[in-house]
């Protein structure tokens, strides 16, 4: 007895849940990002509520942290300031660390380019250095006094170490594995690709506490955002990160 072939087109697609190229439906894993696919009843089974409840829980621990490191002056030291760098190191890793099966493919690197990487590096840079000046005009002419960064360094033999290892390292390792890692992973879940990224961005700029400069961290966030999405890796937004801060310390060292 001949078998009947099945048509190609005939066989049942879906879109990729996270880098939306086609593939059968009956694939568990994207051939092209390796991303875990959901079965075709299972989103209408997901826990949103908890989902949401879980990334609320994450945004106001790491708002509380923020908080008390910037308003409580009894807690401006180098001391207070290490623990506070911990508290956040540690919040990142372990929300990251919930979901470490489908989580862990963002720290694979696919389609590595160097010059790619330049390119990321090159605009953080360039954007560095034009908030540099418009955020130092703005405090000047609004506040009538120049910006700052962790005076409490000054006379410090390693001072500039200091500065860059808690101004440009451990933000660009721990914010982009909060943000960019657990949460905007866990918004693409309850949310599509636009949203879950604006939304991602608005928290990552108020944890900044900072009103004069949401003209250009909600703009920052968006990009990392986008950067993220659609390489499907945090490294990129990692090094785009450490490249932006980096260039601000050394205005502050130079």
């Amino acid at each position: 007895m001949l078998t009947e072939e099945i048509p190609v087109d005939a066989i049942e697609k879906k879109t990729c849940i996270q880098c939306e190229v086609i593939i059968d439906a009956a694939c568990k894993y994207c051939n092209s990002c390796g991303a875990r696919q959901s079965p075709a009843v299972e989103p209408e089974r997901v826990d949103r509520w908890s989902l949401l409840q879980q990334a609320a829980i994450f945004f106001v621990l790491f708002l509380l942290v923020c908080c008390a490191s910037k308003f409580i002056d009894d807690l401006q030291s180098f001391g207070w300031l290490l623990f506070f760098e911990v508290c956040i190191a540690s919040l990142a890793v372990a929300f990251f660390a919930m979901d470490w099966q489908e989580n862990k493919r963002l720290l694979q690197w696919p389609n590595f380019t160097i010059s790619k990487l330049s390119l990321y590096c090159g605009i953080a840079m360039l954007g560095a250095f034009l908030v540099h000046y418009s955020v130092g005009w703005l405090n000047v002419t609004i506040f009538s006094r120049e910006e700052e960064l962790y005076s409490e360094f000054s006379g410090s033999y390693y001072a500039d170490f200091l500065l860059i290892f808690f101004m440009a390292v451990t933000p660009a390792l721990f914010e982009e594995l909060g943000f960019r890692g657990y949460l905007l992973n866990v918004l693409l879940k309850v949310a599509d690709k636009g949203q879950a990224i604006y939304i991602s961005a608005f928290l990552f700029s108020i944890i900044h506490l900072s009103f004069i400069s949401l003209f250009w961290l909600i703009p920052f966030a968006l990009l990392i955002g986008h950067i993220r999405v659609k390489e499907n890796t945090i490294w990129y937004s990692i090094f785009f990160h450490f490249c932006f801060n980096l260039t601000s310390c050394l205005f502050q060292i130079l």
